[in-house]
């Protein structure tokens, strides 16, 4: 990779295999849901696509702007391609590049750093499949002799899961903002599950199945407008 006459065939190479196996990954993704809707005849109603597109980019829609761009810098392009097709990079792609890259020294963003990172993904994600693999054909084994009692309290993973993260996002907010949007929420909540009574149904519908989705999507509007606006007065302050 010394040789800068090679780094541009190299990267044609990615950009080409990658732009492929994305493709291909995007058509085998849509292939059930294509089967289910023109062979099976299950076509759901647009009011359910609309709301659930809603409460979907209400939660992840600024992930699909902020991760490409922030990830970028250490993945690189191959890495990126790899990560984003395989998934989990925030909790297991990115940290494998990062520690590979500080245990041989590499500077991230260089040609060296490329390389091992792309031999990090590979071998990260051979194991992430022989783990999932061993996952899929012992969980129901051991799910199905596990007590009910353990069972049940399976049911507070997700709500336990998201109350963390609400914590960790909460305590970084300043008091006044916090309770800004805890008032957003609450109006929010109350104007989408009564006004839609007085609107057509083909409207009233995807608000009332999509509230959370709205909510989200005003909490974030709020915080970027507040984040710019401290952004703003710690600058003048440091003027």
């Amino acid at each position: 990779m010394s040789n800068n006459k090679n780094v541009n065939p190299f990267h044609k190479s990615i950009h080409f295999w990658g732009q492929l196996t994305i493709a291909i990954a995007l058509l085998c993704t849509l292939t059930i849901p294509l089967y289910l809707t023109f062979v099976l005849g299950y076509r759901p109603n647009s009011s359910d696509i609309i709301s659930g597109l809603i409460s979907i980019a209400g939660f992840v829609g600024i992930v699909w702007f902020i991760e490409p761009i922030s990830y970028f810098p250490t993945l690189g392009p191959a890495g990126t391609y790899m990560s984003f097709l395989s998934g989990n990079i925030g909790n297991m792609r990115l940290p494998v590049i990062v520690g590979t890259q500080d245990a041989l020294g590499l500077t991230p963003g260089s040609e060296e750093a490329e390389v091992a990172g792309i031999f990090a993904l590979i071998s990260s994600t051979f194991t992430n499949l022989a783990v999932l693999a061993v996952v899929l054909v012992a969980g129901q084994v051991i799910v199905n002799v596990l007590p009910s009692a353990i069972l049940s309290s399976f049911n507070f993973a997700l709500p336990g899961i998201l109350g963390a993260m609400l914590v960790m996002m909460g305590s970084k907010i300043k008091v006044p903002n916090l309770v800004a949007l805890v008032a957003i929420g609450v109006a929010s909540m109350v104007f989408i599950r009564f006004v839609p009574k007085f609107l057509p149904a083909s409207i009233a519908t995807p608000i009332s199945l999509a509230d959370t989705g709205i909510i989200a999507v005003l909490g974030i509007l709020y915080s970027i407008l507040s984040a710019k606006k401290d952004h703003t007065t710690e600058s003048a302050a440091k003027a």
